[in-house]
């Protein structure tokens, strides 16, 4: 019994011990009993290495599997990779590794592979962020529901690889086509561009590649951070215009009497301010509007007077030259009260003469006024020398 339980606590301890105690007994197993090494089954059954046709068992001892993946068996062994792919232009997509157990991809194919990879990380990334060399031809380049990444056409692939001159064979379709065993699924993606059955006609990224392992540039990864903070705020703000809503009815429904005069309390404060927030606006700029008016007035020579509508304009665009919301703001609310300001002026002559084919009310301050107004706005003004005014620029009335 004590035997036993010691044989048990062994073999329990092997197991605990993982990965490496299990070599380790299977290695001593390997000494202690050789086994005779596996065999390939002949594959295919038409085709012989060198005009070599082994049919004894050659030590095989029975162990026969079956030949690797695109690989090509006789004898027993792993004689090349070719099957069903051949050769396109002396390139083969697999060779045999060190040991013959199984096809990997040639080292032609990996640079390849690797530069098709590439090619299609910077188209993503151009498409991702909109830059100048991203795909606009919808025919080219597809998007799907739920997908990461776009799929793009073979041929906008292959003409992107060939222009980059990055490998001594040409691309085409028809070798991304041939060559499509040798990318990682895990990678690389084959699809179709439309709803139709056939052989593959695009190749993109894989769903399974992470989106921050690709090479984003910083100014697109600020364009995709703030359009992420602008989509926030608009679910924000939807959520709070929802909520409004739902206090809003809810009070309604429970209170529908006092309802109505609560909205009207809320509209006519509402109208109220926006009242009074013009109304200081409008009291803000005519004392300005008014002072550059009669300064225009008082620089005006002779006395063919100044067009009140030609006035409006001169003062509308020497105050807001390229800001038309607020001189049309001027022109429509502080313009108004000016002509009443000046036609209540008693030093403003005022009468009607035609002006550019048409009658226009024009305006002329007498010559003592001018004459005051001119003196009160040069400055530093010294009795018994000759001041120079510099009059405004007057327009032709």
């Amino acid at each position: 019994s004590i035997l036993l339980w010691a044989v048990g606590m062994i073999y329990v301890l092997s197991t605990l011990g993982g990965d490496v105690s299990l070599d380790q007994v299977d290695s001593t197993a390997a000494t202690d009993d050789a086994v005779a090494p596996a065999c390939f089954m002949d594959y295919p059954s038409d085709f012989y290495f060198s005009g070599e046709n082994v049919t004894e068992d050659d030590g095989c001892g029975g162990n026969y599997i079956q030949c690797p993946q695109w690989g090509r068996c006789h004898g027993g062994l792993l004689r090349d990779c070719n099957d069903g792919g051949g050769e396109w232009q002396g390139l083969v997509r697999f060779v045999p590794n060190e040991e013959g157990t199984s096809c990997v991809p040639s080292d032609g194919a990996l640079v390849i592979m690797d530069v098709v990879q590439d090619a299609l990380v910077n188209m993503t990334v151009s498409q991702s962020c909109r830059s100048s060399n991203m795909i606009t031809d919808p025919a080219s380049v597809l998007l799907k529901e739920q997908e990461p990444y776009p799929l793009f056409s073979l041929d906008v692939v292959s003409w992107r690889v060939n222009e980059a001159s990055e490998v001594d064979i040409t691309m085409s379709a028809n070798l991304l086509l041939w060559l499509q065993p040798v990318f990682d699924a895990a990678l690389v993606t084959f699809g179709q561009l439309s709803e139709t059955h056939g052989p593959p006609n695009a190749i993109g990224l894989s769903s399974e590649v992470p989106e921050h392992k690709l090479p984003v540039p910083f100014s697109c990864q600020m364009k995709f951070m703030f359009m992420e903070l602008f989509g926030w705020l608009l679910k924000f703000l939807y959520r709070i215009l929802v909520l409004l809503t739902q206090k809003s009815w809810q009070y309604m429904s429970n209170h529908p009497k006092s309802s109505p005069i609560v909205l009207m309390i809320l509209v006519a404060a509402v109208s109220i301010r926006r009242k009074t927030k013009h109304r200081a606006k409008v009291r803000e700029i005519f004392d300005i509007v008014k002072e550059e008016a009669y300064d225009r007035l008082a620089h005006c020579d002779g006395s063919g007077g100044y067009a009140a509508l030609h006035l409006r304009d001169d003062v509308g665009h020497a105050m807001y030259s390229s800001n038309v919301r607020e001189r049309l703001f001027m022109y429509n609310y502080v313009w108004p009260r000016v002509i009443v300001e000046v036609r209540a002026d008693n030093r403003v002559r005022k009468f009607r003469k035609a002006a550019d084919g048409k009658q226009l009310e024009h305006w002329d301050l007498n010559t003592n006024s001018k004459r005051g107004w001119q003196l009160r706005k040069t400055p530093n003004k010294t009795p018994g020398k000759h001041v120079e005014v510099t009059s405004s620029a007057k327009r032709d009335p």
